[in-house]
């Protein structure tokens, strides 16, 4: 990521902040030129932390991910290089999973055994096994990034259920439930391996993103997706459930202009509530 000026960089990287996310950004000297304002953000680092995270347990291309015991939390880290006004930074996202009391920083059994479950932990839905928001946070961006780098584009889709409400009223949240379960399988078997990912963005909303897929691609994998769903039979409790789905696309170029995560999926967000408005049940795209 590339940013003229350090107040572009806090304007584009702000909006991503969470209830479980803070943003810092790191000098190369480790000195932390920003951090999250938010007060149960504030954690502290011993010296050698940066140390584990620059070796980092994970790699995705420039990209590293560890798992810290910060401050008596159970913390992943994610730390992407940027540039602002030519000068090299990290971009560091620190995700809080879980207190853990019982962990001391001299004992060595957190890292050597839990760190698979630990990461797993940290990216996965409980309720769907999808991936999760912490999973887009820190994903996502690294695609964008990929692609630009590589001239290829990126499509992101939006998928909301439609009168999901309406499910939870008549037959109860457990029924709800159900269908993001079984919905989250049908999307998994649906997506060709290799070609994308799925997460569950929250509520009933759910995103998956196609590195390196053009509109057409993007726009047959919606419609594919949309018409498996439809056909898809839903039970609860012996009843059968009427479950559709729309979806909103946006696909991007390194010269769309789309500088930050929030504006892409605020641009599929706007397609998917087009597909809402123009009567459900169908995908729509720029």
């Amino acid at each position: 990521m590339v940013f003229n000026t350090l107040a572009e960089a806090l304007t584009s990287i702000q909006a991503l902040e969470s209830a479980n996310t803070s943003i810092n950004i790191i000098d190369i000297d480790h000195n932390i030129i920003y951090e999250s304002a938010r007060k149960d953000h504030k954690q502290n680092l011993r010296p050698d932390d940066h140390n584990k995270i620059d070796n980092g347990f994970y790699r995705s291309r420039n990209a590293a991910f560890g798992i810290l015991f910060i401050d008596n939390w159970v913390t992943a880290v994610t730390t992407i290089p940027i540039l602002i006004a030519d000068k090299p930074y990290s971009l560091e996202f620190r995700q809080f999973i879980r207190k853990n009391i019982h962990y001391s920083p001299e004992s060595r059994n957190f890292e050597d055994l839990s760190i698979h479950q630990i990461k797993e932990m940290a990216i996965t839905d409980s309720l769907t096994k999808l991936y999760n928001r912490r999973y887009i946070d820190e994903r996502l961006p690294i695609d964008m990034q990929s692609s630009f780098e590589l001239d290829q584009p990126l499509s992101v889709l939006f998928i909301d259920i439609d009168y999901f409400k309406r499910i939870n009223d008549q037959n109860g949240h457990m029924a709800g439930d159900q269908v993001l379960q079984k919905l989250a399988l049908l999307l998994q078997k649906q997506l060709r391996r290799g070609s994308g990912w799925v997460a569950r963005y929250g509520g009933d909303e759910i995103l998956i993103c196609l590195p390196g897929s053009g509109k057409k691609i993007a726009k047959s994998v919606a419609n594919r997706l949309r018409e498996a769903i439809e056909n898809c039979t839903f039970h609860y409790k012996g009843k059968e459930l009427i479950v559709t789905c729309s979806i909103g696309i946006q696909t991007i170029f390194k010269d769309s202009g789309v500088a930050n995560v929030s504006e892409l999926i605020a641009m599929a967000d706007k397609n998917l509530y087009r597909a809402k408005n123009e009567g459900r049940n169908r995908v729509c795209s720029l």
